[in-house]
């Protein structure tokens, strides 16, 4: 059947509950009826046999009382035909003749349709006779019987009036109750077809399945679960167009910073060796060794074009975060942010890529400093466990914008005007590379970035799992 589904369901529906009424409605009018018509004509007869062996004279006055009893007209002629009485003052003048009208045998006539028909004066009865006592009008006298078609008629309407309408009432309320239902689950496919439009352009928001727990519910979550895995796969998808971009990227910038890098440090050592340092001044070291972590940093940066790993090994973590901290302390004070660092005295032992880990934990530290800002606070600190190492980085600055929050790892997303957003999204991948995890949560004012990894090093490595990238203060 073509058309709307609404259509489709109301009209079988509607077709199919009409006919099953009509069908009980008339067979009920047609029950109540012929029981009717059968204790009519039996009431009848039982007043025709009364008048049968009456030895009364039937004048027009009981005639009239009869009529009273079964709706029947009664005309009494006499042997030669004319008017003897009647039940009604018409008839007696307009009473048929008496050799037209059949003779009364109860047994044949047990339904109106049985009996002949006769019009009088424009009117049609069913019409019999009986012979009259002959103390009414003497030897060979007649009584015609007359019943009113229109008697007939309106016996049947009373008979059949309530269950026609009963029936009506049914049909209309059972068609309001299919349109009813057509509609809502009209309403509900046209939601749900609306959905699966916007699916097709590309917006993937859900909509509620309602209250009902119906085969449509059941279709509208399934189509719930596939537009959460669509955009879980376009989000896939845009992550490993920006990793592929960020690893290309990474490539060419580190291809071009080796080399400088490199004479930048020998340039260094030189002067240190020529010049030497005075006093307690460290900061020729402190220049060497931040240089000597770039070039290693862009080492791994050529390796994240590449898609390679490196091996892991022993790394004690707890010397790395004391190590990182003292590197970013020269900073620190310089943007006047209090540095802290709790991690124990006694090592930390992991199996892990150093020069990755270390590359992500100085980016989480350059940017506490930029989140933290004059006069704020920066805390560095190692939680060591049995089969995890937790390094969190947390800063009292105001925390990642609100409109940034949920792509706050992935890469070039940065508030920062002069950000690149590549930080966060490198020490991400040096997570997953350790099969460990980064987050990140609003705590009390603080805002805590944690970078959790197995003590163990993983027995399979990672396919794709690469060398991570040096500060990035986007």
């Amino acid at each position: 059947m073509n058309g709307s589904i609404r259509r489709q369901i109301l009209i079988p529906i509607v077709a199919i509950q009409t006919a099953t009424i009509a069908a009980i409605t008339a067979a009920g009018v047609g029950l109540a009826a012929s029981r009717n018509e059968r204790q009519s004509v039996a009431r009848l007869a039982t007043v025709i046999d009364v008048l049968e062996r009456s030895t009364f004279p039937l004048t027009s006055q009981v005639l009239e009382r009869m009529h009273g009893l079964s709706e029947a007209h009664f005309v009494v002629k006499d042997a030669a035909g004319r008017t003897f009485s009647a039940s009604d003052e018409g008839l007696a003048a307009q009473a048929p003749d008496a050799r037209a009208v059949p003779d009364f045998r109860p047994p044949d006539f047990a339904s109106w349709r049985q009996w002949p028909t006769l019009k009088v004066d424009g009117r049609t009865y069913y019409a019999a006779k009986i012979p009259a006592p002959a103390s009414s009008a003497g030897g060979g006298a007649t009584l015609l019987v007359l019943y009113p078609e229109s008697s007939w008629r309106a016996a049947l309407w009373d008979v059949a009036a309530a269950p026609v309408g009963l029936g009506l009432a049914a049909i209309a309320l059972s068609a309001q109750a299919a349109r009813w239902f057509a509609d809502r689950i009209g309403r509900r496919v046209h939601r749900l077809r609306g959905q699966v439009a916007r699916i097709a352009d590309g917006d993937f928001a859900e909509i509620e399945p309602g209250e009902g727990r119906d085969e449509i519910a059941d279709l509208i979550q399934s189509v719930n679960q596939m537009s959460r895995q669509l955009r879980d796969m376009r989000r896939a998808a845009a992550q490993a167009e920006r990793t592929q971009l960020l690893a290309q990227l990474a490539a060419g910038f580190a291809h071009q910073l080796r080399n400088t890098l490199t004479g930048a440090r020998l340039g260094v050592q030189l002067h240190a060796k020529r010049c030497g340092a005075t006093g307690n001044d460290t900061s020729l070291g402190v220049a060497v060794r931040q240089l000597e972590l770039a070039e290693e940093q862009v080492r791994g940066l050529l390796t994240l074009g590449r898609l390679e790993q490196r091996p892991h090994g022993p790394c004690d973590v707890a010397g790395l975060v004391r190590d990182v901290a003292s590197l970013l302390e020269p900073t620190s004070r310089h943007a006047r942010v209090a540095l802290e660092v709790d991690a124990p005295d006694r090592p930390a032992v992991a199996d892990v890529d150093e020069s990755s880990l270390r590359a992500a934990v100085l980016n989480l530290g350059w940017n506490a400093l930029d989140a933290a800002g004059a006069g704020g606070r920066v805390r560095f600190q190692l939680i060591a466990a049995a089969d995890t190492m937790v390094i969190e980085v947390a800063d009292d600055g105001p925390g990642p914008p609100a409109d940034l929050a949920a792509a706050i790892f992935d890469p070039f997303v940065t508030g920062k005007p002069e950000g690149v957003g590549l930080g966060l999204a490198l020490a991400r991948r040096v997570a997953e590379a350790h099969r460990g995890t980064l987050g990140w949560r609003r705590d009390e004012g603080w805002t805590r970035f944690r970078l959790t990894l197995p003590r163990e090093a993983p027995d399979t490595p990672q396919a794709g799992s690469v060398d991570e990238s040096g500060p990035d203060r986007g």
